[in-house]
């Protein structure tokens, strides 16, 4: 009798222990829970970690802990907490955007963007705020692989992303002045070819440098804004064609639970040493819907004043484009885009008609991702353009081109945002006029820096 007794007094007595451990824990999650609230996420972040080693696998620990640990920038702690709460639970759409979340500032893009649409497919349906806000995360990784830069900062877990580059490139370059490799023969006296410059070959340096800046503003709308610089100089004899170029472009995001609309204003002004300048003044408006995981499509249209001035003539063409592109990712290293595009420019009253030109072809491209660090590109284009009045020059020949563009690039990102890369692209002009046909090859390497 007296050994149950005792039994029972140590029952009782590991209960109470148990008892008073679990309220322990409850009360130090609810100390947790209210320091995460309050954003207090380094005073939430180091508590969890003393609690790390008996909590690890609560679900509603891992999901405090993770909020905290993603905040301080511990992001490895934060992946594996959001992992764990969807070990437990594997549909819950919450974790599954933090876990992407973490994944994008890891600069784990495959990885964001494949947790990113599971979180969009989930049922029932996220709440709006964080479908749109995927949206704009979509968006900001759309233009990282366009080669826009976007680096990814403890600032994206706000509404904004701020960044700068700066960035060099060498290379060679076949043709710089688009000279023609066929004979060109007078009109009235064609019996011999006339003495053109010959085609030279050069190799060149380029540095550039810019900022952008992208600003969710609320649930539904953000903008952006952004300025780049460049200067491309030759080393031999295509000195005069050295040239560089300033650029400006804002707009506006609306974004929807699978959409997003931009409007962007730009100005571009490009000078070269021989005089010849080029001044764009444009608006334009780009659709995008995503259609599944796997693809998506976009419609697009811009307006354009473009304005050419040189030493010998100046021409003033309003330029319409209608363009769009269908994309699709047949697995997260494999992507592939292509659209039709058609414009229309027509020149001023002061300028020939002669300089106006329709437009119509495909432009496309190949993705590959090795791995998130290294990416090869593959583009290709084909444009027919058709000139709307008789050459003078020519005895009233109408110009006619096919060109053609082709080009190849394999890039290696670092993880302190180095970016280096390797290209080769390919312009040919085969054109009704001798004069305008032309082939350009050019080879190049360049590095650029991100912040």
């Amino acid at each position: 009798m007296k050994k149950i007794n005792n039994l029972k007094v140590k029952q009782l007595f590991l209960l109470s222990v148990l008892l008073f451990a679990s309220y322990l824990s409850y009360a130090s999650l609810k100390d947790m829970e209210q320091l995460v609230t309050e954003h207090k996420f380094q005073e939430a972040y180091l508590l969890g970690s003393n609690l790390l080693a008996e909590e690890a696998g609560n679900p509603n620990f891992d999901m405090l802990y993770g909020m905290a640990a993603l905040r301080v920038e511990q992001y490895e702690q934060a992946l594996f907490a959001f992992e764990r709460v969807l070990m437990f639970n594997s549909s819950a759409a919450v974790p599954r955007f933090e876990l992407a979340r973490t994944h994008y500032m890891l600069d784990n893009l495959k990885s964001a963007r494949h947790h990113f649409n599971l979180v969009l497919e989930s049922s029932p349906q996220p709440p709006l705020a964080i479908q749109t806000r995927i949206q704009w995360y979509l968006a900001t990784m759309d233009a990282k692989e366009a080669g826009k830069a976007i680096a990814a900062t403890s600032s994206n877990l706000s509404s904004s992303v701020n960044h700068f580059y700066l960035g060099a490139r060498f290379g060679y370059d076949s043709n710089p002045r688009n000279m023609t490799h066929l004979d060109v023969f007078h009109p009235l006296f064609g019996l011999d070819p006339l003495n053109l410059p010959a085609v030279d070959s050069d190799t060149f340096h380029e540095l550039n440098l810019g900022a952008n800046r992208l600003q969710q503003q609320s649930e539904r709308w953000g903008w952006f804004a952004s300025g780049n610089a460049s200067l491309r100089g030759y080393h031999n004899d295509q000195k005069n064609m050295d040239n560089y170029s300033l650029g400006l472009q804002a707009g506006g995001i609306l974004l929807g639970s699978n959409w997003r609309l931009s409007v962007p204003l730009q100005v571009n002004k490009q000078v070269r040493d021989d005089k010849n300048e080029v001044l764009v003044l444009a608006v334009a408006a780009d659709f995008n819907q995503r259609l599944t995981n796997k693809a998506n499509y976009s419609f697009f249209g811009q307006l354009a004043d473009i304005g050419n001035k040189s030493s010998s003539n100046e021409t003033n063409i309003t330029s319409y484009t209608l363009g769009a592109t269908f994309s699709y990712r047949f697995n997260e290293s494999l992507r592939l885009h292509a659209g039709p595009l058609l414009t229309t420019e027509n020149p001023d009253s002061k300028t020939g008609d002669y300089n106006g030109r329709n437009l119509y072809g495909i432009r496309s491209g190949i993705g590959y991702s090795f791995n998130a660090k290294q990416q090869l590109e593959f583009n290709f284009s084909y444009l027919n353009a058709k000139h709307k009045a008789d050459d003078p020059s020519f005895l009233k020949q109408r110009r006619k081109d096919d060109q053609l563009s082709v080009g190849l690039k394999f890039s290696q990102r670092f993880s302190n945002d180095l970016l280096i890369d390797l290209g080769i692209q390919q312009n040919n002009n085969s054109s009704t006029l001798n004069l305008y046909s032309y082939h350009r090859t050019q080879l190049s390497a360049g590095i650029r820096k991100e912040w």
